[in-house]
């Protein structure tokens, strides 16, 4: 049986490669665009989320170009890191049995591994536009021998603010190149890019009523807002999820979900763009290898990241943007397959999700909340493996941020010199003198005597402080010697002369004037001589 690749063209080594990954049939987006891309012609090709882009211009351009050591044949812009990384290795599949290098680039990489690999021949290079200008700047990649430009996901760099630095690599690029530009939505300011930088391109925009995939069923459940969370943790219970996406708007709410839900014994992970890029890739992977049953993210992860069978999709917090449902949703429901996408709604949200309606155009539907009963039963009849597993180990608190290390925490800092202000005085008390101990003793003692009647009216009352002898201990007297001893004040000081005041009255005023009884006569005349009575 003649798979249906090389019917519309597709080389004997890349049809053998998809094979491999377990695609035989082209998605519609596919069977439109390779073709015309294997012709040469500029395209502007507007599919859903999950539609299958990546093979469809990954394909053609794999089997048009050819390496020859003289630089870069393609170059794919792509919004995120992990969407770079994912076409990257997408393409590295692909090329499996073709003398093809690929590479990617993207921010907090080795930009020296980058430049190595750019150096050893990569005729597809995958990366980030802030990378891909870097580079051009730095003359580390060689723009005179593209022959392909991809704008892949070009809406999402446009709300990422990407667009200028796009623009100045599309003009770095040779003339005689062929553009493609993927999207899923069109504003005005994408418009005019095909517009300036493309040559008659081809518009393929395959006809669907909604923008979402069919196959994704979506609901919302109206919940409180103080209750989210609890709610969250029921409905996991309820569809027992084999894998599972939760986004929420803010990186603060990421961390709370997932600290939320790895408490009640879920396999969890955090992405967000707040992660290295070393601990997102490891997050990403062990999701992809389902290691893990549930993915917390932001934004950053609705686009580029493939999850075979993802069953469930989340919106713990309703997007912002409506675009953002679209892309989020499109990460389940994918070739074809069933998917699941609920949201959790507040009466804030509420307006949010009618304007979400209307974008798509489609109604989502309200389901109620599950019982406690329905809950119980979908907890006892699950047969997902992590039913079976033991519950994750404490989760470790992340290292705090030491960014100003140098300064110190003022706050704590102050504190903790405080303490050891505190601690050494509590030393200082524990070991003073044997000797105040004992004059202490004899003080009490005489105040004991004194204050009880003798009966002896002839004896003397004693004096117990001359007979209390003096502590000798050296060792002792040199610990608790006094670090600072101040000069003994005399018995008798001399007074100082008494000073006597007199009001005087002048031109300007009282005047209360402090003289000595030498002084008195001499300075009182000097006074009224100058300023009169």
């Amino acid at each position: 049986m003649e798979n249906k690749f090389s019917q519309i063209g597709v080389c004997d080594p890349i049809v053998k490669a998809i094979e491999k990954m377990g695609f035989e049939t082209p998605t519609d987006v596919q069977a439109e665009s390779i073709p015309k891309i294997l012709d040469r012609k500029d395209l502007i090709v507007m599919s859903k989320t999950g539609s299958g882009k990546t093979g469809a211009f990954g394909i053609p351009i794999l089997q048009a170009i050819e390496p020859d050591g003289k630089g870069p044949k393609a170059l794919i812009l792509a919004p995120t890191r992990e969407l770079a990384v994912q076409v990257d290795h997408d393409l590295q599949q692909m090329s499996k049995h073709l003398a093809i290098k690929t590479t990617a680039v993207y921010g907090q990489h080795n930009i020296n591994t980058e430049i190595k690999a750019m150096k050893d021949g990569a005729s597809i290079v995958t990366g980030t536009p802030g990378r891909v200008f870097d580079h051009m700047n730095r003359r580390t990649l060689d723009t005179r021998n593209i022959e392909y430009i991809v704008l892949d996901e070009a809406d999402r760099m446009l709300d990422m603010g990407f667009i200028d630095q796009v623009i100045a690599i599309i003009k770095k690029c040779p003339r005689n190149r062929v553009t493609l530009l993927y999207s899923a939505t069109m504003p005005p300011e994408i418009q005019r890019i095909c517009k300036s930088y493309m040559k008659d391109p081809i518009t393929i925009e395959l006809e669907t009523e909604t923008k979402t995939v069919d196959s994704i069923k979506q609901v919302y459940y109206r919940v409180e807002r103080n209750e989210k969370r609890m709610q969250l943790d029921r409905l996991l219970k309820f569809h027992q999820p084999e894998s599972c996406m939760i986004f929420c708007n803010m990186r603060v709410e990421v961390d709370r979900v997932c600290n939320f839900l790895h408490k009640q014994g879920y396999h969890v992970e955090a992405l967000h763009g707040a992660n290295k890029q070393a601990s997102r890739m490891k997050t990403i992977n062990k999701f992809k290898k389902n290691q893990i049953q549930i993915m917390v993210a932001t934004d950053v992860a609705a686009r580029g990241i493939h999850i075979e069978d993802l069953s469930v999709v989340i919106n713990y917090d309703v997007p912002e943007d409506k675009n953002s449902y679209v892309h989020r949703i499109g990460r389940t429901g994918r070739a074809g397959k069933d998917g699941l996408a609920f949201s959790t709604v507040t009466s804030d949200d509420i307006m949010t999700l009618y304007e979400i309606e209307e974008h798509v155009g489609c109604l989502i539907e309200e389901v109620d909340l599950p019982t406690d009963e329905e809950v119980a039963e979908a907890v006892a009849a699950t047969e997902i493996k992590w039913s079976t597993m033991e519950p994750p180990k404490p989760r470790k608190e992340e290292k705090r941020d030491h960014t100003h290390k140098k300064y110190g925490d003022r706050k704590h800092g102050d504190k903790k010199r405080h303490d050891n202000k505190n601690r050494q005085s509590d030393q200082t008390r524990s070991n003073k003198p044997h000797v105040q101990k004992a004059s202490n003793e004899a003080k009490n003692q005489k105040v004991t005597n004194i204050s009880k009647p003798s009966h002896d009216k002839h004896r003397k009352p004693t004096d117990h402080k001359k007979h209390v002898k003096p502590h000798h201990d050296k060792s002792v007297a040199a610990v608790n010697k006094p670090q600072h001893t101040k000069p003994a004040k005399p018995k008798h000081q001399p007074k100082a002369p008494a000073r006597k005041t007199k009001m005087v009255m002048t031109k300007m005023g009282p005047i209360e004037m402090i003289v000595s009884e030498k002084e008195k006569k001499g300075l009182l005349g000097k006074v009224k001589s100058l300023f009169g009575k």
